[in-house]
């Protein structure tokens, strides 16, 4: 029996000795993030940026006017002008190039109509205005042009402009191009496709008058 014993304790100990250690498998590693990734757009090259237009600083009229409108003949008036943002100024009939402001008197023998012409490097405008020049002195019931106006008068093709005129003592009052009879006072809007001069006449059985503003389209 105690030889017995001592076999299976023998036994048990070989047993032992022959057990082989298994070490836990390693860890496995996390995974590494990857930076966000940014995209950027892609070039339109469909639609690349406009360039900005140059601007529209024309020369600017800020007084044409001759006053006053209607003398007799031999009789004087004085022309008056204001041109700015301009470097070559001149009138017609006479003058040719002028400063830029300044007045003059005028005693042409028939009625005139004077046109001046302002240039700088965004191109040139057309102002007019006229002086009517009668036979006999006119009465306080001489048809009178008060003023005849346009505004703007400079604009680009397609845009408009408002004539606008205030006229006394006269029976009939036309506007040209197509514009026809109007009141004595008011407005109308026009659309030239080109640089044109209006000339709006007032006439009575004492006499008549007309007065011409210019609409330059650029």
């Amino acid at each position: 029996m105690k030889k017995a014993l001592t076999g299976l304790l023998l036994m048990a100990m070989l047993a032992a000795a022959c057990v082989t250690v298994i070490a836990p498998a390693p860890a496995t590693p996390a995974p590494v993030k990857n930076p966000p990734i940014t995209i950027l757009p892609k070039a339109d090259t469909q639609n690349p940026p406009q360039a900005v237009p140059a601007s529209f600083n024309m020369p600017e009229v800020a007084a044409f006017t001759v006053q006053p409108a209607n003398i007799l003949s031999g009789n004087y008036a004085t022309l008056t002008w204001d041109i700015r943002n301009s470097y070559d100024v001149s009138i017609e009939p006479r003058f040719g190039i002028i400063r830029p402001s300044g007045s003059q008197p005028v005693n042409p023998p028939f009625t005139t109509t004077y046109k001046l012409t302002a240039n700088n490097s965004q191109g040139s405008i057309l102002a007019t205005t006229t002086l009517t020049v009668s036979g006999a002195m006119p009465t306080v019931d001489t048809p009178v042009v008060k003023y005849f106006t346009a505004n703007p008068y400079v604009i680009r093709r397609g845009e408009s402009a408002i004539l606008s005129w205030q006229t006394v003592g006269g029976s009939s009052v036309t506007i040209d191009k197509s514009l026809g009879t109007v009141g004595g006072e008011g407005t109308v809007q026009v659309t030239p496709i080109e640089t044109t001069t209006y000339m709006l006449t007032v006439t009575s059985p004492l006499g008549g008058q007309f007065q011409t503003a210019t609409v330059n389209v650029k």
